[in-house]
């Protein structure tokens, strides 16, 4: 009997610490933040690195991140917003594929009480608490200035029709990269710029490519973005992939530094692109949303910031009229045949999320 009494203590007991151990963990899962990245898209390398980054980083911070994606449909993401809404995450972090269209679903967050974030690229309105992502005009600029000042080395003037390959025009970002590639090309008379409205479609910027360089002596291409593929495969169908100091090169720059890309520079197929930091800016919003969520640390006035060890330490927060909140644009740099391989960029580290 006393042995049966001592195996149903011993039993009692192990049952006890194991409702106990079973509590704590529920408990601990239950304490975390619950956040959700929305992504317009999961199709090629750039959204992926976006996406995965955040999330191992909000995840690292003791977030439970999830991510969903809108696959570039407008109509899909507003109902991943709206599942999201009703699910109550304790936060939202979109990447609009319409700026415009997306306003709505933010206001409905809004509404909800749940604090809305944006990753890469913003809305159109409402209320977002912090804009991470790269300086857009910066971007544009320096891929136009690389476009104008390749030509001058190679061909020895800046002269000719000049292909750009717009994003979809619909989205802040693509916008403000075509008016700033335009603003520097526009400074050169000697200058033909033909642009199109790509949607970011690989199917328009091949056929756009394939079509204008046909019909046309071009001389240069830049694009809202490099991560859509098609502009060297439709050169190649019509004889004009040249490399870099051959005649008839048709000088080429891009935005962001896809992997595919940086294997074109190491061939002397492409000449630059400007690093959008994938990174850099979905590590920053990831430490600013923890600190945010458990009140640790809210931006509250433009200027430096100052929080030692976070991503955000030393960084510029400006207002963002639009959506009554913060923005942070990381900085740019000049990708090329110098600093491909280096293995920071995002196009190579790409290989820890495939």
């Amino acid at each position: 009997m006393r042995i049966f009494k001592f195996m149903l203590g011993g039993l009692l007991s192990l049952c006890l610490v194991m409702a106990l151990a079973l509590w704590d963990n529920t408990s601990e899962a239950e304490d975390k933040f619950k956040v959700i990245y929305i992504a317009p898209s999961l199709g090629n390398a750039a959204d992926v690195v976006i996406a995965k980054n955040w999330q191992e980083v909000a995840n690292s911070e003791g977030m439970d991140a999830v991510i969903k994606s809108a696959e570039n449909d407008p109509k899909r993401e507003a109902d991943e917003w709206d599942t999201a809404i009703a699910l109550g995450y304790d936060a939202i972090v979109g990447g609009p594929v319409d700026s415009n269209a997306a306003t709505a679903s933010v206001k409905k967050a809004n509404a909800a009480g749940i604090p809305v974030f944006m990753l890469g690229r913003t809305s159109a309105g409402g209320t977002v608490e912090l804009i991470a992502r790269a300086d857009q005009a910066a971007l544009g600029t320096l891929a136009a200035e690389e476009l104008v000042r390749r030509l001058k080395e190679q061909r020895g003037e800046v002269k000719g029709i000049i292909l750009e390959l717009q994003g979809e025009m619909a989205s802040t970002n693509a916008k403000v990269r075509s008016d700033a590639i335009n603003a520097v090309l526009s400074q050169y008379s000697g200058l033909e710029v033909i642009s199109r409205n790509t949607h970011w479609l690989a199917e328009q910027f091949y056929d756009l490519t394939k079509s204008i360089a046909s019909a046309n002596d071009v001389v240069g291409i830049t694009m809202g973005s490099d991560v859509i593929p098609g502009v060297d495969a439709a050169l190649k169908s019509i004889g004009k992939l040249k490399k870099i100091g051959e005649p008839g090169h048709i000088v080429v720059t891009g935005i962001d530094g896809d992997p595919r890309v940086l294997g074109l520079m190491g061939e002397d197929y492409w000449d630059a692109s400007a690093l959008q930091d994938m990174v850099g800016y979905g590590t920053i919003l990831a430490h600013y949303m923890k600190d945010y969520l458990d009140g640790s640390f809210k931006i509250d006035m433009a200027g430096k910031l100052s929080n030692s060890g976070r991503a955000y330490d030393d960084q510029m927060a400006m207002e963002a009229a639009a959506t009554a909140g913060w923005e942070i644009q990381t900085p740019s740099q000049v990708i090329d045949k110098s600093n491909y391989t280096d293995p920071a960029l995002w196009g190579n580290a790409i290989k820890r999320y495939q």
